[in-house]
């Protein structure tokens, strides 16, 4: 049996992340209780890293939202923003998140109809060259979207925070397929 579905770039992007934004707010939730239950200096697991080359926790977050704005800068043929220099504290990195979560829902489909059939231009750190929108949103925009949520994830279970996929996955409703538990 064969399915053909086809969703627009905006579906596969747009929902997505909002939904990945809100998960990395709950973890700073849960990074602020597990200061609290664990008596760990407030603000310390923000400075947390899995391994000394990689970003902080609170990098993780703040990276993210700078990387979701450049993508669909991007996506949207734009120049991108410059990246923000988030100050590592809870309250920042929240707000952060929910500025960039604006930003996502004030995006149109139409301002992003057809990014798949264009042609974009990366460059270093990550990879140079030029690539076609399909590739660009499937092996980049999303997995470097995903990885940024996947290392905060593991850097609060490295710290005995109690997540687990469910975390992970965030509030599915049954907008989005059904009540998971």
């Amino acid at each position: 049996m064969e399915f053909n579905v086809s969703f627009s770039v905006y579906e596969i992007t747009v929902p997505v992340m909002v939904h990945g934004l809100n998960v990395m707010g709950d973890y700073l939730d849960h990074a602020r209780a597990l200061e609290q239950t664990k008596r760990i200096e407030p603000g310390r697991i923000l400075g947390e890293r899995l391994a000394p080359d990689m970003l902080t926790f609170g990098e993780q977050l703040s990276v993210s939202c700078n990387k979701v704005e450049a993508h669909m800068a991007k996506l949207m043929r734009r120049g991108a923003p410059a990246p923000q220099n988030t100050p590592m504290t809870y309250s920042a990195l929240k707000r952060r998140l929910l500025e960039t979560r604006g930003f996502l829902e004030n995006v149109q489909p139409d301002e992003i109809a057809g990014a798949q059939s264009h042609t974009y231009e990366l460059t270093p750190p990550i990879v140079r060259g030029w690539f076609g929108g399909d590739d660009y949103i499937r092996h980049l925009v999303l997995p470097d979207f995903f990885f940024h949520i996947s290392i905060a994830h593991a850097i609060l279970r490295h710290l005995g925070a109690p997540l687990g996929k469910r975390d992970y996955l965030g509030n599915l409703t049954q907008q989005s397929g059904g009540d998971y538990s």
